[in-house]
């Protein structure tokens, strides 16, 4: 019975110190889980900005070889609904060396009128 009392004795639980380290070593992993589910969440939110301003951009690529084929070479504005956002877009045309073809500059912004995304090439008229 002593020994086992004695065994008792030396069997106190968790010291202050130990208990301390244990919580510092849980928050720096909680605080560092938080921050990487951060900044997946702001990189998939600007990966699909982009990819909204890429189609609204390739939207008006094909709207030009079309429809609105840019005749008199001056720029345009205008906006476009994508995404459930509202995307503004700019062509500019420049003339190159063919009176034929002329390069074209197709920037998108989002509502911030913060350019997103910029297209460039050339097209035939």
């Amino acid at each position: 019975m002593e020994i086992l009392k004695q065994n008792m004795k030396h069997t106190k639980g968790f010291s202050l110190i130990e208990v301390v380290v244990a919580l510092v070593i849980f928050s720096m992993s909680v605080i560092t889980i938080f921050q990487l589910i951060t900044s997946t969440s702001s990189s998939i939110f600007l990966l699909e900005s982009r990819m909204h301003a890429i189609e609204v951009a390739n939207n008006r690529l094909a709207l030009m070889n079309t429809i609105e084929k840019p005749l008199n070479k001056q720029a345009r504005k205008g906006e476009m609904f994508m995404g459930g956002k509202l995307w503004y877009w700019e062509e500019d045309f420049k003339s190159s060396i063919s009176p034929e073809i002329f390069e074209f500059n197709i920037i998108i912004k989002n509502s911030e009128e913060k350019s997103v995304y910029s297209l460039s090439g050339y097209i035939y008229e």
